[in-house]
């Protein structure tokens, strides 16, 4: 016949058995916490679109469909729970959806509603991340890499700093393009598709906004010239602006850096939308070469 338990066993596993049960909630929620970290200026968060802004000093666990703001003269960053990074730059603010892991890879839909960021997203050992940065004219799927996206004065641009071929195909309207390492896409509030080299001039409109542009992986790439930088909304709309204006003239010029059609069954297209997407070869441009 069993022996009955002392008392004080009875205890201690009642006891463990309630600090299991209060810690189990925290422990998921540590799974999916989306953390913002202020580096400069003024940072905050709204728990909804009307509700007020709050300052954050430090960090701060959003909750999910929070938005993410900074202000002139600012930066943040976000970390993800699979320790993918989204630097946020001056006068910025996106809303993060909830992180999920799926059948298609781990990750979250961001809604950017304008300004300039930098995305460092991890890519699963033999697998692809599943991220969506979402702007009024387009919606960009991330498969694990490392780039640049805005959208400032209705234009999206979204460059390449370290980009494998089948990281990124971008669909607008029902043609798929690629775009790779070192290469840039803008989408004009049209829906007009530019692509071109990732020279200085585009770069600059994101550093104007204190993103780094580093193609260093990690939180030290993440915020490389960021604490000291000349942070300016309005030099990163200039920045945008003329790098738009680049691109569209270089187009006008020349064929030679526009991208081609990839072969094959296109992404999920919208009208006048852009949609990137992973596992595409890189594609030659009209002449048989890739855009420079």
């Amino acid at each position: 016949m069993a022996r009955p338990l002392p008392a004080l066993h009875v205890r201690l596993f009642s006891l463990i058995a309630a600090l299991a049960t209060a810690l189990l909630p925290a422990l998921t929620s540590a799974a999916s916490d989306k953390e913002l970290r202020h580096l400069k200026g003024t940072v905050g968060y709204q728990v909804s679109d009307s509700a007020p802004f709050s300052a954050v000093a430090g960090s701060y666990v959003l909750p999910d469909n929070a938005f993410a703001v900074t202000q002139a003269k600012s930066a943040a960053l976000l970390t993800l729970p699979d320790s993918s990074l989204v630097s946020l730059g001056a006068d910025t603010r996106v809303q993060v959806g909830a992180f999920n892991t799926t059948a298609q890879g781990p990750g979250s839909t961001i809604t950017v509603n304008g300004g300039a960021l930098r995305f460092d997203i991890k890519r699963p050992q033999g697998a692809a991340a599943n991220y969506r940065f979402v702007t009024p004219t387009s919606t960009v799927g991330v498969r694990g890499t490392i780039g640049l996206l805005s959208f400032i004065n209705g234009n999206t641009i979204v460059g390449c700093l370290v980009c494998e071929a089948d990281s990124v195909t971008v669909s607008v309207g029902s043609q798929t393009f690629t775009i790779l390492t070192g290469q840039f896409l803008t989408v004009s509030a049209t829906g007009a598709v530019v692509t071109g080299t990732l020279s200085s001039a585009v770069l600059s409109g994101f550093s104007g906004a204190g993103v780094s542009t580093s193609a260093t992986s990690g939180l030290a790439g993440a915020t490389a010239g960021v604490a000291g930088g000349a942070v300016s909304g309005a030099a990163a709309a200039a920045g945008a602006a003329a790098a738009a204006g680049a691109a569209a003239g270089a187009a006008a010029a020349s064929n030679s850096h526009a991208a081609s059609p990839a072969p094959g069954p296109a992404a999920t297209s919208f009208s006048g939308n852009l949609t990137v997407n992973g596992a595409r070869p890189p594609v030659p441009a009209a002449g048989g070469r890739h855009p420079q």
